[in-house]
């Protein structure tokens, strides 16, 4: 080890809590201790440096600099007595100013963690841990779990289920999670604002892109405000491609998202150089930047946890624990601040317990994680399991992950299969955007807890697929209504959660009719197939009435379709045996 680096890691070490003026040193964490460990004197270590506490008496002036939409977001989830708190208060100007003078090259600064992220040399850091106001010295640690990249696969087949929409081959993908009933009814994610993050969003001339409404966008890595790829930068967005399309895509024919009539925010905070790893700090400031637009749901298939290059620390099962990793507490911050925050739960599978395999932000407990099934509802292989290291359920949910279709990034026009929790994520976070539209008052906690308590196994819920698979006409019907409920949900037609659900071998389906008339009450398969029929244009007058459906078929789930007056409506079931 060079003798100076040697010198200065003795200083941190063997070093009182006094530096050479009596006054206190700011603590450096193990992690960034050896880091400086394998750094030469010149070399510039990314480091999180931790600050005192802020200006007092800027509450007014962080509540003066919301937007309406935050304005009105914030309201919904914290209350309007609650807008804002010190985490919302901006960072001492001149603590930055101060940092920049030692010799630190500012990175990101984050109002959230009161911290800045800095490159420094291990002489600079020396000089910063003297300085009053450093409160701590970490290391930024972020290896990024691996994405999946793009695959050519052969489409699931093509969904034959009557439906207002043409989905193409994306219908299993939609019609597993109950989307397209919601779809029927006339929502589309309007008025939402969703906020994705990725490594960055190629071809957005894409036939797929065409109606998407895209507000602004934004490029961590490379500072800049384009998100596809520019020559001489660091990033590919190719996989924020297909992300985006899974949500937000409407191309009939081919491949509809849940929420392609919603406001989109894209932000770029993936470096996808060799190294294949990007600090959190990128996500957390990305972040804090959709907090001031007024984002309402952060869709990220990212994550943090190994992987890292250069002899820097990767976290370990034991720090998804809600309140280690950055990104994690950057995540759960959104969270307090009225964003619901949807991430993928991870691509490392299956390992035995103690262990999970979850990566950063997903342990949040503030956190829906969303983890990966096939199309006949079977978890796939790849797909991260809890629990986290502090005994919480993960992944909350389910959603398609295997073979979902997606818009290409190479071809304004070709779609393909591809696979990963990459993808089960925005579909989760389209679904909710829809549930938001609907029941517009709502909390995010009312609209997670909905989705969890109605999802396929809510009942029995477990490390390796969470509640289950969701519902998302389910998890809108059992939020209370309020003023300002879309007025699509007064439909005439309506299929009410079967009981039990799952079952085996029968359940009741309850429907309700406002006006009596010819109904038809049909079970489809994930493919769209015709399977059983329980009422074939029989008359039933207005009101409840209830079905009983037996099944000998195989363990899977399927689609009860109820059409009455020319309208239709569609809830899942799951036969599990």
């Amino acid at each position: 080890m060079p003798y100076r680096v040697c010198a200065f890691l003795l200083l941190l070490v063997a070093l009182p809590a006094a530096g050479s003026h009596g006054q206190s040193r700011a603590p450096v964490s193990p992690e960034l201790r050896a880091t400086i460990e394998h750094a030469a004197p010149a070399d510039r270590i990314a480091v999180w440096v931790f600050l005192s506490e802020k200006e007092s008496g800027r509450l007014d002036e962080a509540r003066r600099a919301l937007t309406p939409h935050a304005r009105a977001r914030r309201a919904r989830n914290r209350g309007t007595a609650n807008l804002v708190d010190a985490r919302d208060v901006p960072v001492s100007d001149a603590f930055i100013d101060g940092l920049r003078a030692q010799g630190a090259r500012i990175r990101h600064v984050s109002r959230w963690l009161n911290a800045v992220s800095i490159d420094a040399t291990p002489a600079t850091l020396e000089r910063i841990q003297a300085l009053p106001y450093a409160r701590r010295l970490d290391v930024v640690r972020a290896g990024r779990a691996p994405l999946p990249q793009p695959t050519i696969e052969s489409p699931p087949p093509r969904s034959r289920v009557s439906t207002a929409l043409d989905y193409g081959a994306s219908g299993t993908q939609i019609q597993m999670m109950g989307v397209d009933a919601l779809h029927d009814q006339g929502l589309d994610g309007s008025g939402i604002w969703i906020a994705m993050f990725d490594t960055g969003f190629n071809n957005l001339g894409h036939d797929a892109f065409q109606n998407l409404d895209v507000m602004v966008t934004r490029d961590f890595v490379n500072g800049d405000s384009l998100v596809s790829d520019q020559p001489g930068q660091a990033g590919s967005g190719n996989h924020g491609c297909m992300t985006l399309s899974t949500i937000g895509a409407y191309a009939p024919g081919n491949l509809i998202g849940p929420a392609y009539g919603a406001t989109y925010i894209l932000a770029k905070t993936e470096n996808t150089e060799w190294e294949r790893h990007m600090e959190e700090d990128a996500w957390v400031a990305a972040a804090e930047w959709a907090d001031s637009i007024g984002a309402d749901i952060i869709s990220s298939s990212l994550g943090y946890s190994t992987g890292f290059t250069n002899g820097e620390p990767s976290y370990s099962w034991q720090d998804m624990n809600g309140n280690t990793t950055i990104v994690t507490l950057g995540a759960d911050i959104a969270a307090s601040r009225g964003i619901l925050v949807v991430n993928s739960a991870g691509n490392d599978g299956f390992v035995a317990l103690p262990a999970n395999t979850l990566i950063g932000p997903s342990d949040g407990d503030s956190v829906l994680c969303v983890g990966a099934v096939d199309a006949f509802g079977s978890r796939a292989s790849f797909s991260s399991v809890g629990p986290t290291f502090d005994g919480r359920i993960k992944p909350d949910v389910m959603a398609m992950g295997l073979s979902v279709t997606v818009a290409s990034p190479f071809d304004p026009t070709s779609y393909f299969g591809n696979s990963g929790t990459s993808f089960s994520c925005p579909l989760v976070a389209g679904a909710a955007a829809l549930i938001l539209q609907a029941r517009p008052a709502a909390s995010n906690q009312a609209i997670m807890d909905a989705l969890r308590s109605t999802a396929s196994q809510s009942g029995a819920p477990g490390r390796l697929m969470g509640w289950g698979i969701i519902d998302a006409p389910a998890a809108a019907d059992i939020i209370p209504t309020g003023v300002g409920d879309a007025p699509a949900l007064a439909a005439r037609v309506a299929i009410r959660a079967a009981r039990p659900n799952p079952f085996n071998p029968a359940t009741v389906i309850d429907f309700q009719l406002s006006a009596p008339g010819r109904v038809s009450l049909s079970v489809y398969d994930v493919t769209g197939r015709l399977v059983d029929t329980l009422l074939d244009d029989a008359y039933r007058s207005a009101g409840v009435h209830s079905e009983r459906y037996q099944s000998s078929r195989a363990s899977g789930v399927y689609f009860v379709r109820l059409t009455a007056g020319g309208e239709t409506a569609t809830r899942k079931v799951v036969l599990l045996k």
